[in-house]
């Protein structure tokens, strides 16, 4: 594991070169403390930061051919490198035992099509001398981020935005136009970032930078075509043999190894799945809360005592959290060098500082819900779609969500309430699948958008149109000979699962120096999932469905029973009540006294005001909105902070 970070700029000689690359590298220090690399030469350079983990001894990245005429940094494991050497070493000398060594002989032999045939997580670069040409390469499910951006002739690239603004600061030009991107989601979505110039390589996709021009290209992409001809019986055999094969390739390492472990049914299945591949010890790490609604700490003991692992548990109290969330807030925007939304990342940071302190790489259950059908969101989307089959037209429209609403104004006490939830429940159900999309993952909707963000800058922004997603979610939505919940999965996958759970993973991890393994996201296992008809992932049981069926099904002979009827928990803090009492100080700093610190000119402040003040009298909970607000801030003092220090400077030329 590593940052990697490099510069094709013909022109520029060698010493500057090696000059730029070696702040693009002081940059992404966190994420490879235990070695350094680079390769510089006239026009181009290469460069690393290492977390040593496989041949720890003899490693060093760039690595290159016999000739040298092919050189290659990469951030990730490819934990098929075994097999791809035993192919490749009677035809090329191989000089260390590294993953990466593979990846040069293996382009040697298929050149850009080298990707296809590697296996694990990866944000690879690769410079070829003879034909003159940069190609940079990002596995299939984007666990690795690759970052880049074209300067004149010129193109940068790094593992990490911070890494490009190192190189040029002309790059720190924000984009607002991505505003209301943020605001809908918490989140923006591939290519897209808040800088004007800067792009993420999409996942799955190679890009090729030669003769100043640069290709991009897809070469692998998950396609949900369900496959009716198998039995129940079968999906569950063939799910287990794939999940036995994952964990068992993602336990290779010279270095202490543990699992994060929530308690729930991911999780423990990683846990379940190491320790019958004989992983010895099995540690394993949980955060413990002083709330009993958001603490799972239990439920993680039950697992780990069943496993008898070596079990690290860290208690985290509230005051504790809230107190240390000012200084927080601004190392976490840091490390993410744009604003985010997920407030999921606080807690994720604490577990992976807890684990980095006994292990350097962990494993970890991501992608188990969106692969498996496991959201309360996609019971509703099924329950929504049959019940517009049933009530059509203005009786499921209208009618019954009156007569529900009629019902709950005169019923008494609890049932009133049920009432009103079945009556949201039949309105929400009414509406056509991206309106009811949209409606349900909108933090700010687009009319408070419309109130909140300035009238110039909100101009910029495509509200929930075409451009305001990438392309491939708006084919996914109109595509109607599919199931509504095997395009809702499928969207999940290509922006909530990628640009917000993996991209919080792997900063709050790195930022640990700490490597994540995600076996669940193995393109193996994708790939099955998505063969997989929704029925057996979502079954239906008693009056409602059982998310994530097929997977409970393979983990009842290797869980605790308890775990297996656990309800799904999620990994966030109080807002709400934060701040409402103990961080108003907090809030008004950053968002309210003297402007506070959000970008000058884009919001409204009167707007910001009234949202602060409903949420601390009790009007409304706007706890999400005013985390998204305080991002922003954050990541606006950042950026006011570099101006201030770099702001006549350019160490790459035209910033055209």
């Amino acid at each position: 594991m590593c940052g990697i970070a490099g510069i094709h700029a013909p022109g520029v000689e060698k010493a500057e070169i090696a000059r730029r690359l070696s702040r693009m590298n002081r940059a992404i220090v966190h994420r490879g403390p235990d070695d350094e690399g680079q390769f510089a030469h006239d026009g181009v350079g290469i460069g690393m930061r290492r977390l040593s983990i496989i041949d720890v001894a003899g490693g060093q990245q760039p690595i290159s051919n016999e000739t040298g005429t092919v050189h290659v940094v990469n951030n990730g494991e490819i934990y098929n490198h075994r097999n791809l050497r035993r192919r490749l070493e009677t035809r090329h000398q191989f000089r260390c035992h590294s993953d990466t060594e593979a990846i040069v002989h293996l382009y040697e032999e298929m050149g850009v099509d080298c990707f296809r045939d590697m296996r694990g997580m990866f944000g690879t670069a690769i410079w070829d001398s003879e034909r003159q040409r940069l190609v940079l390469g990002r596995d299939r499910l984007g666990k690795k981020p690759l970052y880049y951006a074209q300067v004149g002739d010129q193109l940068l690239f790094g593992s990490e935005i911070k890494s490009l603004l190192a190189a040029e600061p002309a790059l720190r030009e924000p984009d607002y136009s991505r505003l209301a991107e943020y605001l809908q989601f918490g989140f923006l979505c591939e290519p897209n970032t808040f800088y004007r110039r800067i792009r993420k390589l999409p996942a799955g996709h190679f890009a090729v930078y030669e003769n100043g021009q640069l290709r991009m290209q897809s070469y692998w992409d998950l396609k949900f075509e369900p496959d009716h001809s198998r039995s129940w019986e079968e999906w569950a055999e063939e799910l287990d043999a794939t999940l036995i094969d994952s964990v068992k390739v993602r336990l290779e390492s010279e270095v202490p190894l543990g699992v994060f472990l929530s308690g729930g049914i991911d999780s423990s299945a990683i846990v379940a799945y190491a320790h019958a591949a004989g992983l010895d010890p099995l540690k394993t790490f949980t955060i413990a809360f002083d709330r009993p609604e958001w603490d799972e700490s239990a439920d993680a003991r039950r697992v780990a005592d069943h496993f008898n692992t070596q079990h690290h548990e860290l208690q985290l109290t509230e005051p504790e959290m809230r107190n240390g969330l000012h200084d927080m807030l601004v190392e976490l925007t840091h490390h993410f060098d744009e604003p985010f939304g997920d407030d999921s990342a606080l807690p994720t940071h604490f577990v992976s500082k807890l684990a980095r302190e006994h292990v350097t790489v962990i494993l970890s259950g991501d992608g188990g819900d969106e692969l498996f059908a496991g959201y309360s969101a996609y019971k509703g989307a099924l329950f929504a779609d049959r019940y517009r089959r049933w009530l059509p037209g203005p009786v499921g429209t209208s009618l019954a969500p009156s007569c529900a609403s009629l019902a709950a104004s005169v019923l008494p006490g609890k049932f009133r309430y049920k009432m009103q939830r079945i009556a949201k429940v039949f309105r929400d159900s009414s509406k056509p699948i991206l309106q009811a999309m949209l409606d349900k993952t909108s933090i700010w909707n687009r009319e408070e958008i419309r109130r909140l963000v300035q009238p110039e800058v909100v101009a910029g922004c495509d509200l929930m149109g075409e451009k305001y997603l990438p392309p491939r979610l708006w084919e996914i939505m109109g595509d109607s000979s599919r199931d509504v919940v095997s395009r809702l999965t499928e969207i999940d996958i290509h922006s909530y699962m990628r640009d917000d759970i993996l991209m919080k993973v792997d900063r709050m991890s790195m930022a640990n120096s700490l490597e994540v393994r995600s076996p669940l996201l193995d393109h193996h296992v994708a790939e099955l999932a998505a063969k997989m008809p929704t029925d057996i992932k979502l079954r239906s049981s008693g009056l409602g469905w059982n998310g994530k069926a097929i997977l409970k099904e393979v983990l009842r002979r290797r869980l605790p029973r308890q775990t297996m009827r656990k309800k799904k928990q999620g990994f966030a803090v109080p807002l709400r009540d934060w701040f409402r009492d103990g961080l108003s100080d907090l809030v008004g700093d950053f968002l309210l006294y003297n402007g506070g610190r959000l970008p000058e000119g884009v919001m409204v402040p009167s707007e910001v005001e009234r949202v602060v003040k409903e949420h601390q009298s009790g009007q409304a909970d706007h706890g999400r909105k005013i985390w998204l607000l305080l991002s922003l801030a954050a990541w606006n003092q950042i950026q006011d902070n570099h101006a201030e220090s770099t702001e006549d400077e350019s160490l790459v030329g035209s910033s055209e």
